[in-house]
C-alpha cells in the first residue's frame, strides 16, 4: 500500500528491511560481532519501525565511539528492542521514545534500551512468552555465567516506561 502513496518512504523501507535483514543473517553466522554493528541493527529495525509507527516513535541511540569495536554476541540487543516497541511502546495511544545507549563502568560494559512506554504493571503477562529475555539470559549464561546480567525493571524518572540493563564483562586491556 506505501507503494502506491508514498514510493519514496516505500524505497527507504525497503532499504532498511534489506539492510536488517543481511545483518541478521550475516550475525547469526558469528560468534561476536562488533557493537558497532548491533547499533546499526538495531537502527535499521527502529527505522522500520518509525515507518510503521510514524511520529509515535521517538529514537536515541548513544554509543560512544570508544566502544563500537568491542566484540559481543550478536543479535544481542535485537530482542531487547523488539519488546520495548512491543510492549511499551505499540500499547500506548500517543507512543513514546526507545534509547539505547553503551557505556563502560567498573563492572565492564553496560548496555541499556529504554523505552518510555506504557511499562511493565501495564502489560498483561498474556502479552508475551518472555521468550526473547529467556534466550539473551541463556546465551550470556552460557558465555559468561554469573560475571553478565540481564535486569529488567522500572524506569526510575517521571517519564515512566521499562529499562533494561545488560552488563557484560570486558577482558582486560593489553598492556
Amino acid at each position: 500500500m506505501l507503494i502506491g502513496l508514498d514510493p519514496a518512504r516505500a524505497q527507504a523501507m525497503l532499504d532498511h528491511l534489506i539492510a536488517f535483514l543481511r545483518a541478521t543473517l550475516n550475525a547469526s553466522r558469528r560468534d561476536t560481532q562488533p557493537l558497532a554493528d548491533e547499533f546499526t541493527q538495531a537502527a535499521d529495525y527502529l527505522a522500520l519501525m518509525a515507518v510503521r509507527m510514524g511520529p509515535r516513535l521517538a529514537v536515541r541511540l548513544d554509543l560512544p565511539p570508544a566502544l563500537g569495536a568491542l566484540p559481543v554476541p550478536p543479535l544481542l540487543l535485537q530482542p531487547l528492542v523488539e519488546n520495548a516497541i512491543k510492549h511499551g511502546l505499540e500499547p500506548k495511544v500517543e507512543g513514546g521514545r526507545i534509547e539505547v545507549a553503551a557505556r563502560r563502568d567498573a563492572r565492564g560494559l553496560v548496555l541499556t534500551v529504554r523505552d518510555t512506554g506504557v511499562g511493565l504493571g501495564a502489560a498483561s503477562a498474556a502479552t508475551g512468552t518472555s521468550f526473547g529475555l529467556e534466550q539473551v539470559r541463556g546465551r550470556l549464561a552460557t558465555l559468561h555465567g554469573e560475571r553478565a546480567t540481564l535486569e529488567l525493571g522500572p524506569a526510575a524518572d517521571a517519564e515512566g516506561g521499562t529499562l533494561v540493563t545488560l552488563t557484560l564483562p570486558l577482558p582486560p586491556p593489553l598492556p
